[in-house]
């Protein structure tokens, strides 16, 4: 199976095995790389887990290749990043425990393979391929069978107990994959929420968890199964709004057509579009939002304001006036909120960046006094550029009137 990596890939599993023979240790690759090649799926880096010292391992096999040691983690793990840019995490087996629920685990090294894959979220993550002596497939949980199925299965009854993050993971994989979430597992994740196992969970953590969300394909749908799981209640009662999944599905796919650059930010704020102030600012406190972004979310309303309905009867120049400043973000979820004529006209205006040819220089020169009168005469000509009202060979000519008449005024 190993047969089935791409070809750069080929020499780092030859370099970790080599390895694993210099120091006497057992190597698997585990986790997602095995489900995707399973699948059949692209696999882009390699996830190693060892049965011996992750940083001694990781310090040779970076020698090897050439790779630059980029970090070691608490908890036994450590990164190679090859020059190519491949990323090999390294990571030493062990077992977890959980004090309570929603909190990080208490780690032990030096567990068996076994009891490693023991630990981990879902079925189809729990598999490694041993790569010491020979490439053995070891699935204690039945990932195979979850696969073929097209199944998402947590490990354990209490598992989305001990980590709640996991039912948010359970929503990604299930529409990556295209799979479903096996009932049992929805069972798991409703008692979570009942045990109001999401409070103790960081609002930081939560942040990056919904950011994942809201970056995959399909995200609309994925919020749809959020919502009814439960999961959005679950972290913020404000999340929950109508039509929440509807506007996300309507950005994504608005983004996509018009190839705007957006980022989870764009998601949230399509989703929480009918929001007021408190609520926004319940969650961004929620989920630890600081900075820039927080002042993007809170001052949705405001924002939506502005581009309130009736923009398809606007002038270009009045259009491009409300949309000054706005991010790509901002602009999308926008649109997605509003009704189809008004959308169009947004996103024809924000596709379309009109700028002038003449400077205040061109002003001065023309025997325009310095001051505020040539500040107001560019803004004047270029809304007429804008609304189509004169050309570029025009510009000045223009300016150069709407500078005497605002001198008159």
């Amino acid at each position: 199976m190993l047969a089935r990596l791409p070809r750069r890939l080929h020499r780092p599993v030859r370099a970790a095995r080599k390895v694993a023979a210099e120091q006497d240790a057992r190597a698997y690759l585990a986790g997602g790389v095995v489900r995707d090649l399973l699948l059949q799926r692209p696999v882009k880096d390699l996830d190693f887990v060892v049965e011996a010292d992750a940083a001694r391992f990781v310090r040779r096999l970076a020698d090897l290749l050439g790779g630059q040691v980029r970090s070691h983690g608490r908890f036994g793990t450590a990164t190679v990043l090859l020059p190519d840019g491949t990323r090999l995490d390294v990571a030493a087996t062990r077992r977890e425990t959980y004090d309570r629920p929603g909190a990080l685990p208490t780690v032990t090294l030096g567990a068996s393979i076994e009891e490693d894959l023991r630990r981990r979220d879902f079925t189809v993550n729990a598999m490694a391929i041993e790569i010491t002596y020979r490439a053995r497939i070891i699935d204690p949980f039945g990932g195979r069978s979850d696969l073929s199925r097209g199944v998402i299965r947590m490990l354990h009854e209490d598992s989305a107990l001990d980590d709640p993050t996991r039912a948010f993971r359970a929503v990604r994989y299930a529409h990556r994959l295209g799979f479903r979430i096996a009932r049992p597992s929805r069972k798991a994740i409703r008692r979570a929420i009942q045990a109001k196992a999401f409070d103790a969970v960081s609002g930081d953590r939560l942040r990056r968890e919904l950011a994942s969300v809201l970056t995959e394909e399909n995200r609309g749908a994925a919020v749809r199964r959020m919502h009814r799981l439960g999961l959005d209640a679950a972290i913020e009662p404000a999340l929950v709004v109508p039509s929440a999944a509807r506007r996300v599905r309507t950005a994504e796919e608005l983004a996509r057509h018009h190839g705007a650059r957006t980022s989870w930010l764009c998601g949230l704020l399509a989703w929480m579009a009918p929001a007021g102030t408190g609520e926004l600012h319940r969650v961004t406190s929620r989920l630890a939002i600081s900075g820039r972004e927080r002042g993007r979310i809170e001052a949705w309303p405001r924002t939506l304001r502005r581009l309130a309905p009736g923009l398809a009867k606007r002038p270009p120049s009045e259009v491009s006036l409300r949309m000054r400043g706005l991010s790509e973000d901002e602009i999308v979820a926008a649109a997605a909120a509003l009704p189809p004529a008004d959308r169009r006209a947004l996103l024809r205006h924000a596709g379309r960046r009109v700028s002038l040819a003449i400077r205040g220089a061109d002003l001065l020169q023309a025997g325009i006094p310095a001051g505020e009168a040539i500040g107001a005469a560019l803004a004047r000509t270029l809304a007429a550029r804008e609304d189509g009202r004169i050309t570029r060979r025009e510009e000045l000519s223009f300016a150069v009137r709407a500078a005497a008449e605002g001198a008159r005024e």
